[in-house]
């Protein structure tokens, strides 16, 4: 289809003197759906990180500025596509992940690289003359050249954790984590560990078994040569599941939170809100790793990994894997927060007075009866 004459998915003219195509794309996205704009040649020696802080800036009158470039006549999709990218971006800034730049060749790229070391001349696919230098401002056959970026997201939620300050040290946190999953499938799926191991994945998991014995919550059994839950160790056990359940008491209804951010509306349990748990646990001085964690021991997250668990133990990505929930979540501004904070509160209080009522109703009725 004629669209003017324009190059699909800016607005601008392919013979544009002094530009150049940048393409962005995320992982899961279709090629055929990256964002597509035309942009001033670069300065030299401006980086691929650079040039993506400026086409997604931080500002929201300018991001409402680089929107306005977008031919959304040709796709009305691209403020969506430029949205999406965005909120990858912030991510990436704020430190909720890494992001790992490559080509067309699927080459790592170092963000810190000039984007001219990656630009390429666009050929029309008509034309077959030899080529010219690569970093040409105007291309060949006056189409100018073009940069693709693929990025994925890789969220790393144990690195974010000791960035934050919820935790010291990465080695601290990752002893927290191996010796609790440990003492889970000892617990829960009855996993023996022989004190004296044939060796391969049990000298790991012994090493493991050590930091929990010198703590007294397992010991040797006499009677199976194996490493069992000591009175200590079940004692801890309670006070962990106390300590989830005071969680769901507290929080769960936050993980269905519909909002409207310009109006005082907030509701809870709707079936397609927002989880916004990990916000509140910050906002409210939770460790969101201790209590993300603690979570997923309770709802049977790390049973999926039943049959791998031993020789992913020791894997810091197996960790990250767990944890991505830390990371891979929805933010909303702070007076925003305090304000669903608050609504939160109310409809706790709402939801137990209705209990409140209905047990004394449910009361009532039973003392009838007996009477009758």
């Amino acid at each position: 289809m004629d669209n003017g004459g324009t190059t699909p998915g800016t607005g601008v003219a392919p013979g544009s003197a002094g530009t150049f195509q940048l393409q962005v794309y995320l992982s899961g996205m279709d090629a055929e759906d990256s964002l597509q704009v035309a942009l001033p040649y670069p300065d030299t020696g401006i980086s691929l990180s650079d040039l993506l802080s400026q086409v997604f800036p931080e500002d929201e009158d300018q991001q409402r500025e680089m929107i306005g470039m977008l031919d959304t006549h040709a796709n009305p999709d691209l403020p969506e596509i430029y949205e999406a990218i965005s909120v990858a971006i912030d991510e990436w800034r704020s430190g909720l992940c890494e992001l790992l730049f490559s080509g067309d060749d699927a080459q790592t790229l170092d963000p810190s690289d000039p984007i001219k070391n990656h630009l390429h001349p666009n050929i029309s696919s008509e034309e077959t003359k030899p080529a010219s230098p690569p970093f040409c401002k105007g291309g060949l056959g006056g189409f100018p050249p073009s940069l693709h970026l693929h990025l994925q997201r890789q969220y790393k939620a144990v690195d974010y954790a000791v960035q934050q300050g919820f935790w010291d040290t990465k080695t601290e946190l990752l002893e927290w984590l191996e010796t609790h999953t440990l003492l889970y499938f000892i617990d829960k799926h009855e996993f023996s560990l022989r004190v004296t191991p044939d060796g391969g994945e049990e000298e790991g998991l012994l090493s493991i078994a050590k930091v929990l014995q010198a703590d007294g919550l397992i010991s040797p059994s006499q009677e199976t040569g194996t490493l069992a839950i000591t009175q200590d160790g079940r004692r801890l056990i309670g006070r962990l599941l106390a300590e989830t359940e005071s969680y769901i008491d507290l929080y769960d209804h936050l993980k269905d939170t519909a909002f409207v951010e310009e109006a005082d509306t907030v509701e809870f349990d709707t079936g397609n809100g927002a989880d916004l748990r990990v916000p509140v646990f910050i906002a409210e001085g939770l460790d969101p790793i201790r209590t993300v964690f603690l979570l997923r021991l309770y709802d049977g997250t790390l049973d999926i990994f039943s049959s791998t668990w031993r020789e992913r133990i020791k894997d810091e990505n197996f960790f990250d894997e767990i944890l991505e929930p830390v990371v891979n979540r929805q933010n909303v501004d702070e007076a925003l927060l305090d304000r669903i904070i608050g609504a939160g509160y109310v409809y706790l209080e709402e939801r137990h007075q209705a209990a409140r009522e209905s047990a004394e109703r449910e009361e009532i009725i039973q003392r009838v009866r007996a009477e009758t």
